[in-house]
């Protein structure tokens, strides 16, 4: 063997001895490694962690502001393409200058941070970009170990190949914490400045920017020195980085930063109903919508809920200090303005008598269970005639408040004085489980109730609520359509897209001319009747009151108003008989009402009024309702007194059309004749058809002259009568006139019928 080719070959044994260590001791360390740094235990890249995170829901009134933001962590999502581009650069200058150059990790940083942590002896600076932060809050513990480190660094890299500069941007700026509960750049902005995160300023950008470090330390409503320092480090790299000129750079460190929170927590009762209202239209649980970016838009009017809450504050409006009280208002279309629960400085959200109390409604629930039903189904009328006075219907005898009853009175009075016998007599005519029926389309509840008739004057076994009441006179205010009171309006995801469009269903439980009939009558409740403090409200109101009384005095008092826009109900009173009753003159058509004609008076304070308009088929028609009617229902004719005329609303097929014989002229006398006594002597008999009128028996004697022989008054049938002031042989004439007891002529003399015909006589000389 040559000696090059021995040297060669041992070169080639040292090299293979060489490599193969070399394989050993890497194959070793990398064993080691493993074990050191736990590889089988990294997570692998979830960015599902980063964009399922939870989001914060956000619930809006009806004109878009936000009532409040709920849920563990106060995250509103935004696109960093909306955000200004210093408010990115403000990020990028605190936290890693050199995000948009590297591929997840830092080497300049690393080494930095390890030479500092080598001099102090342990992990002192963490050196992490950008992406690692991220990586570090949504897949790891806050550990600083070397093996979590690398971990970091591997995720940040591997994030950094999926997804580009911005998009790790947009995860990062809704990820983190800014202090105060508030996750993510657009809540930290609403919730510290009161704007959106792209409205945000340099400045503003900076102090949110220098925030991130340290929220305990530098979150301005913590510690507003220490975060105003920061702000100010942020700006000088901002300017030091190129991203803000000089001028820019003096603006911002000048510029006067202050503090408003726009994201507030407070729960009411009609958002704690609305959000139980969106979770049971979509589907889903309370944690899911808390947590998930939904977007609820309830229907909440804010100045109808602001004079609502202002009305329950004052204490003028209520008759003793432990009156309870619930309140709702509703719109046209359905949505709910708002709605109180109760009285009470520390009331909390979930005690909502609006919604879950149940009370006796007293004569609330007439027009929903007796009248309504009355006029639509069965064809009464405004003028229908109806019995007041103490009746007894088959063992139940009901009795009016006041012990006082007018007889025989019209529908209308009925309702405008709130007599309770005609209710009564109407509710039996109709039959219970017909009204009931109805009532029940309205939306009142009668799953638990005993049925009969003590159900027409408000005697139920549990009761209604004032969110039944509220439902069922609305219905009457949009012309017979009922729609079951909603809060939710609309709910949009975390993407914007809307999943839930609210209810547009409704049923028509009246013709809109029984419905406008119903309200004509309810509006004489507040101009004649229990409601005339609605007056206050200076607009015309249908309204109706409601009062239940116990031995003690008074436990529940009612009124419920409306107009085309509006719909509202009180209720007053005290949760449970220990808490004793209000006192007597706690009427619903006392404070209740007056607190109604507050809120009314305020609601048109700067709206327009209107005045519902007739349907075509209802009919204003002057009708007669005198005393000489005799409980039926005639049209006011010529010589109707003035007094007795009203005009009266009638629905297509209800009117009458014919007019009180009374009031007209009388009739010309009938069955008319003449005959001669036994005695010789004229006799004229005739027919008498109303025992009002008065009957004149008028003679011409042979001269010519005429004169009254018979007045005939009280009397009715077949009447005669006997001249006995005659000459045998002479000749007479006979007619027989009806005169009217009250009607005049225009002259004043007495309103006279046709006289009959003329009844030529010769008296005998013998008989």
């Amino acid at each position: 063997m040559k000696p090059g080719s021995k040297i060669r070959s041992n070169i080639g044994l040292i090299l293979k001895l060489f490599f193969g260590t070399l394989l050993l001791s890497v194959s070793a360390a990398l064993i080691a490694a493993s074990v050191y740094f736990r590889f089988d235990q990294w997570h692998e890249l979830d960015t599902s962690l980063i964009f399922d995170c939870p989001r914060a829901l956000t619930v809006y009134d009806a004109d878009g502001n936000a009532l409040c933001v709920l849920g563990t962590e106060k995250r509103i999502w935004i696109g960093s393409d909306k955000l200004k581009k210093h408010t990115v650069d403000a990020f990028v200058s605190a936290e890693d200058a050199r995000f948009y150059t590297h591929t997840g990790i830092d080497l300049y940083r690393i080494f930095g941070a390890a030479w500092a942590d080598i001099k102090a002896g342990e992990y002192v600076q963490g050196a992490s970009t950008i992406s690692q932060q991220l990586i570090k809050l949504s897949h790891l513990s806050r550990e600083k170990t070397l093996d979590r480190k690398l971990e970091e660094a591997v995720l940040a890299t591997e994030l950094e190949k999926h997804y580009s500069k911005d998009e790790i941007m947009e995860m990062y700026l809704n990820y983190i914490y800014f202090g105060g509960g508030f996750y993510g750049i657009e809540a930290a902005s609403m919730g510290y400045f009161g704007i959106h995160a792209d409205e945000l300023s340099a400045a503003q950008s900076a102090l949110l920017a220098g925030i991130i470090k340290s929220p305990s330390n530098y979150a301005p409503h913590l510690d507003p020195e220490a975060s105003n320092g920061r702000k100010l480090t942020v700006l000088r790299l901002m300017h030091e980085y190129g991203y803000l000129d000089d001028g820019e750079y003096s603006e911002a460190c000048a510029e006067e930063i202050v503090l408003k929170n726009a994201l507030p927590d407070k729960m009411n009762c009609l958002i704690a109903y609305a959000l139980d209202e969106a979770a049971e239209e979509m589907g889903i649980g309370r944690d899911e919508l808390y947590s998930g970016g939904y977007s609820v838009y309830t229907t909440l009017d804010p100045e109808v809920s602001r004079k609502c809450e202002e009305l329950f504050s004052d204490s003028a409006l209520f008759p003793s200090d432990n009156a309870q009280a619930a309140m709702i208002a509703i719109g046209r279309d359905g949505g709910i303005l708002s709605m109180i629960g109760g009285r009470g400085e520390y009331l909390p959200a979930s005690v909502n008598r609006a919604v879950e109390s149940e009370r006796q409604p007293g004569s609330l629930i007439k027009p929903v269970l007796v009248y309504a039903p009355a006029l639509q189904l069965y064809g009464y009328s405004a003028a229908t005639v109806l019995n007041d006075n103490p009746t007894d219907f088959g063992g139940y005898s009901p009795r009016n408040s006041d012990d006082r009853y007018f007889g025989k009175v019209t529908l209308r009075t009925a309702v405008t004085k709130s007599l309770n016998i005609p209710a009564v007599e109407v509710l039996d005519n109709m039959g219970i489980a017909a009204a009931v029926g109805f009532a029940e389309k309205m939306g009142v509840s009668f799953a638990r109730e005993q049925e009969g008739l003590p159900l027409a004057l408000g005697g139920f076994t549990y009761g209604v609520s004032p969110f039944e009441m509220a439902g069922a006179y609305s219905a009457f205010s949009r012309g017979g359509l009922y729609i079951k009171p909603f809060s939710v309006r609309m709910v949009t995801d975390r993407f914007g897209n809307t999943v839930y469009d609210g209810p547009m269903t409704f049923e028509r439980v009246m013709s809109e001319d029984n419905a406008f009939i119903l309200t004509s009558l309810l509006k004489s409740v507040v101009t004649d009747g229990t409601g005339k403090r609605l007056m206050g409200a200076g607009v015309p109101l249908a309204a109706k009151t409601g009062t239940s009384v116990d031995e003690n005095g008074v436990r529940d008092a009612w009124c419920a108003a409306y107009t085309c826009d509006i719909t509202a109900v009180v209720w007053m009173g005290t949760d449970s008989a220990k808490l004793g009753s209000l006192p007597e003159d706690a009427v619903g058509g006392k404070y209740p009402a007056m607190m109604l004609a507050e809120l009314f008076r305020d609601y048109y304070s700067e709206r327009e009024y209107r005045e519902p308009e007739a349907p075509g088929g209802v009919k204003l028609i002057s009708i007669d309702l005198s005393e000489e009617s005799n409980g039926l229902v005639y049209l006011a004719g010529e010589y109707t007194p003035e007094s007795s005329a009203v005009d009266e609303y009638f629905a297509e097929g209800t009117e009458p059309n014919e007019t009180n014989p009374y009031w007209s002229r009388p009739p010309q006398p009938a069955d008319v004749g003449w005959s001669i006594s036994e005695d010789g002597f004229p006799t004229v008999s005739f027919t008498s058809e109303n025992e009002a009128y008065t009957y004149l028996v008028i003679r011409t004697d042979p001269r010519g002259d005429e004169s009254t022989v018979f007045s005939i008054t009280g009397k009715k049938g077949c009447l005669s009568c006997t001249d006995r002031d005659v000459i045998p042989g002479g000749m007479y004439s006979y007619r027989v006139i009806a005169v009217h007891p009250e009607l005049k002529n225009k002259d004043g003399t007495p309103l006279c019928g046709e006289p009959s015909r003329t009844m030529r006589v010769i008296v005998p000389f013998y008989y």
